[in-house]
């Protein structure tokens, strides 16, 4: 539970004593239960604002909501990467502007997409889909970071949001395939597009500054989800059946 409350923690804005809190390979362990928490609280805000508000302002307010809930910190993450990645630079560069707070065009692009992307994959799917595929997909995209952690070195050597070095213990591997498994069987042809698309990034990543930093965990989480939500969306949109999540949901999704 204390690498859980840690996890929730860093990863929201909510509060929760130091007293609660554990060290970092145990808030790493809790990062899934908080991802589905996180999942939860935003289902919960989409279900308010659905019923107060037309489908467009329900989805706004969601949006709003998980970056009020977050602090923003992955999309920041995003950005980052985004003005440090495009175009050609050396390493020592590519992580000058990784650390500089600023945000330049590119930052404001991907952030402006991500934001659009986001809206569009819930305004077009079911809300019902979207109820339930939240606390999936939150989980999934904060598991990813504990393969991230294993596959990728951190290179900060200070500074950083975790120590030099780091990696993922097999105990946190494990967790993570477990996680990982669980939501493919859900809905699998998301689940292998999310994790294409974090495994291409984590690949730009290894050849521009050969590792990870707080930035590229963070912008992991924003890919993650933004690939999920839009396979999700235009999988609707074919009307193709995949999983067993419609199956399990049909109750609620033939109320739709």
């Amino acid at each position: 539970m204390r690498g859980f409350f840690s996890a929730l923690s860093f990863l929201t804005v909510i509060p929760f004593p130091e007293s609660l809190k554990a060290g970092e390979k145990r808030m790493f362990a809790g990062y899934p239960a908080a991802g589905l928490v996180i999942g939860c609280i935003l289902s919960l805000l989409f279900l308010a604002a659905g019923r107060l508000f037309p489908e467009s302002l329900a989805a706004v307010t969601l949006v709003a909501g998980s970056l009020l809930l977050t602090g923003a910190i992955h999309l920041d993450g995003l950005a980052d990467c985004a003005d440090a990645f495009y175009g050609r630079r050396d390493r020592q560069e590519t992580m000058r502007i990784l650390k500089d707070p600023r945000i330049g065009t590119m930052g404001g692009a991907a952030i402006g997409i991500s934001l659009l992307a986001r809206y569009a994959a819930v305004v077009s799917l079911p809300g019902a889909v979207v109820l339930l595929a939240l606390p999936i997909l939150s989980a999934l995209s904060r598991t990813t970071i504990l393969v991230a952690l294993r596959v990728l070195p951190y290179v900060r050597s200070k500074g950083g949001i975790i120590s030099a070095g780091s990696s993922s213990s097999p105990g946190l591997i494990v967790l993570a395939c477990l996680v990982i498994a669980a939501v493919a069987v859900l809905l699998p042809v998301p689940t292998i597009v999310a994790l294409l698309c974090v495994a291409a990034f984590w690949r730009l990543s290894w050849k521009r500054i050969g590792g990870c930093t707080g930035d590229v965990l963070g912008a992991t989480i924003e890919i993650a989800e933004i690939a999920f939500l839009a396979t999700l969306a235009a999988l609707d949109h074919l009307g193709v059946a995949f999983g067993l999540f419609f199956p399990l949901a049909a109750p609620i999704l033939a109320g739709r």
